[in-house]
């Protein structure tokens, strides 16, 4: 091989690994926003029928409570590995999202606002195992507001 050659195939050899790794990193950040979308909605499919509960919207049905109450805080920890560098609304990715470029700006307080839904959604669950239906209704009002806490601050309407 020649010496001019080896340079250029190097060169091309990056040229196309960085293409790779860009393609990757952008598909990895679509998949990330697809996967805490998922999350959420799993979420809200069990925060619906228990918000509803306590509310007196439908009636208080406590094996379903339960098992939704167990559910949600099952899940509470899953979405917030899905907001990785890049998948915030603003940074190019293209993909459709709500989550709002001041999570960056305040990374703290946002891993905050995911540990407190973390343990007020675990503390309704223990609720649940007992029968303080009021007290059962009073965390599912604590859970909200911790919901609603975050959206205020992190997402669009």
């Amino acid at each position: 091989m020649t010496p001019m050659r080896t340079p250029l195939i190097a060169a091309a050899t990056l040229a196309v690994s960085l293409t790779a790794a860009t393609s990757s990193q952008a598909a990895d950040v679509d998949k990330a926003i697809e996967y805490r979308q998922d999350a959420l909605g799993v979420m809200a499919w069990q925060i619906g029928p228990l918000s509803d509960m306590a509310q007196g919207k439908i009636e208080f049905d406590a094996e379903a409570f339960t098992r939704r109450a167990e559910n949600l805080a099952a899940v509470a920890p899953l979405p917030w590995e899905g907001f990785v560098e890049g998948s915030l609304q603003g940074d190019g990715h293209g993909v459709e999202t709500d989550a709002l470029s001041a999570i960056a700006d305040d990374r703290e307080d946002f891993e905050s606002r995911q540990q407190a839904l973390i343990e007020e959604s675990a503390t309704l669950a223990e609720l649940a195992q007992g029968d303080d239906v009021t007290a059962m209704r009073r965390q599912v009002a604590a859970v909200a507001n911790t919901c609603k806490g975050c959206h205020d601050n992190y997402k669009a309407e």
